[in-house]
């Protein structure tokens, strides 16, 4: 008994690590490393809630296009939302971090209503991806990675766009200019350093990279707004 109550600290201490991705051969590690970088863990809970997360960002896209089902425009739209959350999960799995969606009651109300076809300005976060206990710079990191795949896929956009004139190619360029617009929009939001959005935790983390972040996704956000005519900054027209 004495001897088994001795070595649990031991085994206690080997657990934590094999956890962490810190026990091992240098084999091991990297292995255990990259599995968790491609398999994505999802419990039972945490599927119901981006099933419900994702039909109210479907909601706010149908709203955008007078609830008539376009289904390139629905893809680029729910894929803008997943890929940002499937983001932060990706890199906290990465570094061995329990990483799960939830739903917030008060963004899932605000997205929701946002849905309305009355209202031209939408609210898109209906929860986020919550994740265990890690260092500051892994926790920046992990918040970071959202806004940089909109801003990676939003950039894929703009230059397809822009390949599609120039190689007379037959796209829709109209859509293409949406998604670079919407992947834009997403991360100029989630940059904002306030209610416990991505911004926060990078400017926390890294001022210099969330003021680079900033300047990009704006930059994108004003080139795409251009390429579909100027249509939001239009509508604040009306009010400025």
């Amino acid at each position: 008994m004495i001897d088994e109550f001795l070595a649990r600290p031991a085994r206690e201490r080997e657990f934590i690590e094999r956890a962490q991705g810190r026990a091992g051969t240098a084999q091991e590690r990297v292995t255990s490393t990259l599995r968790n970088a491609v398999i994505l863990r999802f419990s039972k809970l945490e599927l119901v809630h981006l099933i419900i997360g994702t039909a109210l960002v479907t909601a706010v896209g149908l709203s955008l296009i007078g609830y008539r089902v376009r289904w390139d425009f629905l893809a680029i739209f729910v894929s803008a939302f997943l890929v940002h959350e499937f983001g932060h999960k990706f890199l906290a799995q990465m570094y061995h971090s329990w990483a799960e969606f939830r739903l917030f009651l008060f963004g899932a109300a605000v997205t929701a209503f946002s849905a309305l076809p009355i209202l031209g300005f939408k609210f898109i976060a209906p929860g986020a991806v919550m994740v265990g206990p890690m260092r500051e710079n892994r926790l920046g990191k992990v918040a970071w990675i959202g806004p940089l795949t909109n801003l990676a896929m939003g950039a894929g956009f703009v230059a397809a766009y822009y390949l599609a004139f120039a190689l007379r190619l037959a796209l829709p360029v109209e859509i293409l200019a949406v998604g670079a617009w919407f992947n834009g929009w997403i991360a100029l939001f989630n940059l904002i350093p306030f209610m416990g959005l991505d911004g926060a935790k990078i400017l926390s983390w890294n001022k210099i990279i969330w003021v680079l972040s900033l300047a990009g996704a704006v930059g994108l956000f004003l080139v795409a707004e251009a390429l579909r005519g100027g249509v939001f900054l239009g509508f604040l027209g009306r009010f400025f």
